[in-house]
């Protein structure tokens, strides 16, 4: 049964909807002023902090999804994430954030027309708009609809009809009113908002449960294992751990990842430095501070709960539960506290959600107005936003339906939505970046095959319930050997039209005749962007150990990831100034 709430946590979770409603519409004025460039780029005004808030609020549809992966996995769990993210998000943040801002775009499928030319690339761009919006941008959203309903139903029973009412209604109307400028700011709102009600929560739950050292000791002797901090493991192989590995080497052309509103608001950075330190912002906000207060509820549910599959000591005695997606909420429901504070709690899923909702309807509804509309169809800058607005209650309603119908199974929804769904995709930020011979007919290769093959692959070969490592490694070497196959198989693209791309974007890699046509020589540069790669995976990498140490009573471990992750970012501060100076003088001389 769920629970009373009283009448104070009621008002608490109203509270938040009327403020979160009350920051997109304060920005309604000004983004029906400037057309789509102010409604989905926010006039290219966006500072660091505000991107880095604002992309970490995306990723965290809720906190029930970190609690869910430790209960099922034990502390390795969040390398589910981490492998990828601890690649991506620095290599973003150096190599492609600022190639994103350089082009002045207004979304990601706008790069089609200036990277390929021609009338297929109209074509071709027309078909990654649709696709972003109603393949990725729907499911995405079906996907954390269905979460934040079974995150929060042993609390209070809802269904994902009265969630997408309510909650989407109120979102829908900020979101469809405030534009870009409103989403990110409310997003900042809503991710202190949960980040509070985080650490509120671990705070209630471990004292009542005796502290962190009682936590841990009941474990150790229930289920030791789940004390790991590192795969492989019995339930987490090897084999997913490589390809998880090199997925994050690809995850900038993830449309949930480096290209999706990610990008999105690099583009509306008011710089590439901006744009850049917004994603060093973002890397520390998503793999560390955001997850902390959430490790900590994920081992309390450990010393709690159980699902039918784990394996335990004989002298187990846990709570049995059908799904490790209730966990959150049956350690809320479980929990003593003051009034006002279970709704302050509940209203921190709610603030997730609504963060994650508002900018994937924004994001997918600048696809369509941008890219798949013919321009003489818009005209002026007042029927851009209201076409705008329209068809961001189009996609809204289609992804309605998507959760209701479709999404049920969490953890192979996890997996599908964060790897097997984009993973066709994820080569083209390669290709497209780094390989001048590749042409629009790999990239349509990508944007028609990926999403039905991702689907078929996962559900229809059921790879969900087999070797996850195995389907998406299929996925992955599929994709990249049609979409070379098909590009070295058609012609390459004219001369001219890669030439402006390069002048317009500077991408580092195989450009060699292009930049020969160019008369530009720049392997210094190329070298400094691979070291600072490298530093910056390795800074995450020490994140991403200390975060997990705090739990594990493990000082040395805890130490060692401090100082990784510090020397790291020393290092690679004073590797970027003195890139940065080389380049000035570079130009000066020029």
């Amino acid at each position: 049964p769920s629970v009373m709430l009283s009448v104070i946590d009621w008002t608490v979770i109203v509270a938040l909807l009327i403020v979160s409603l009350s920051v997109g519409l304060y920005f309604s004025h000004e983004s029906s002023k400037q057309g789509i460039s102010g409604y989905f780029g926010a006039g290219r005004k966006l500072r660091w902090w505000a991107i880095g808030f604002s992309n970490t609020a995306n990723y965290q549809s809720g906190a029930g999804g970190f609690v869910m992966l430790v209960l099922a996995y034990g502390l390795v769990g969040n390398w589910m994430w981490w492998a990828s993210w601890i690649i991506w998000l620095p290599l973003v943040a150096i190599i492609w954030a600022p190639m994103w801002r350089r082009m002045r775009l207004m979304t990601t499928a706008e790069l089609i027309s200036i990277r390929y030319g021609k009338r297929m690339s109209v074509i071709t761009r027309k078909c990654y708009a649709f696709v972003s919006s109603f393949g990725f941008a729907v499911l995405l959203i079906g996907y954390i609809t269905g979460f934040l309903v079974k995150t929060i139903a042993p609390v209070i029973n809802v269904s994902e009809v009265q969630v997408l009412v309510v909650l989407g209604g109120v979102t829908l109307i900020y979101t469809m009113f405030g534009g870009l400028k409103g989403v990110v700011y409310a997003d900042i709102l809503q991710f202190i908002f949960l980040l509070a009600g985080s650490i509120v929560f671990l705070h209630n739950a471990m004292d009542q449960q005796g502290g962190l050292g009682a936590v841990v000791t009941k474990i150790e002797a229930t289920r030791p294992d789940a004390l790991d901090m590192f795969p492989p493991t019995k339930d987490f192989g090897f084999g997913l751990l490589i390809i998880l590995v090199v997925q994050g080497l690809f995850f900038a052309g993830s449309p949930t990842g480096g290209e999706g509103s990610t990008a999105q608001r690099f583009m509306a950075a008011r710089s590439e430095t901006e744009a850049m330190k917004g994603q060093f912002f973002n890397a520390f906000l998503a793999l560390s501070l955001r997850v902390i207060p959430l490790i900590g509820i994920g081992l309390i549910c450990v010393s709690l709960y159980r699902t039918e599959d784990m394996v335990l000591a004989d002298n187990a005695n846990l709570m049995l539960l059908d799904d490790p997606v209730y966990a959150w909420g049956y350690l809320l429901k479980n929990t003593a506290l003051p009034k006002g504070v279970l709704g302050f709690l509940i209203a921190t899923e709610v603030a997730a959600y609504m963060s994650t909702l508002s900018t994937l309807i924004n994001w997918g509804s600048s696809f369509i107005v941008n890219d798949f509309f013919p321009k003489e169809t818009l005209g002026n800058k007042s029927k851009e936003v209201l076409i705008s607005r329209l068809t961001t209650f189009v996609i809204f309603m289609a992804a309605a339906v998507v959760s209701v119908f479709f999404v049920s199974d969490m953890i192979s929804w996890f997996v599908f939505i964060n790897s097997a769904m984009v993973i066709f995709l994820l080569p083209l930020a390669w290709f497209r970046f780094f390989w001048w011979r590749f042409n629009v007919w790999g990239e349509l290769s990508a944007v028609i095959i990926g999403l039905p093959f991702s689907i078929i692959v996962w559900f229809g070969l059921d790879y969900q319930n087999k070797s996850m490592a195995e389907g998406l490694t299929i996925l992955l070497i599929s994709a990249i050997v049609i979409q070379v196959t098909i590009t070295l198989f058609t012609p390459a693209e004219n001369e001219e039209t890669l030439k402006d791309f390069y002048a317009r974007c500077q991408p580092p890699g195989l450009w060699k005749p292009i930049k020969k046509a160019l008369n530009v020589h720049e392997p210094v540069f190329q070298k400094q962007l691979l070291i600072q790669s490298f530093l910056g995976i390795v800074a995450c990498f020490g994140l991403a150990i200390l975060t997990n140490a705090l739990f594990a009573d493990n000082v040395s471990l805890l130490l060692s990831g401090i100082f990784i992750t510090l020397i790291s970012v020393f290092l690679l501060i004073r590797n970027i100034r003195k890139s940065n100076e080389s380049k000035k003088i570079r130009v000066g001389n020029e």
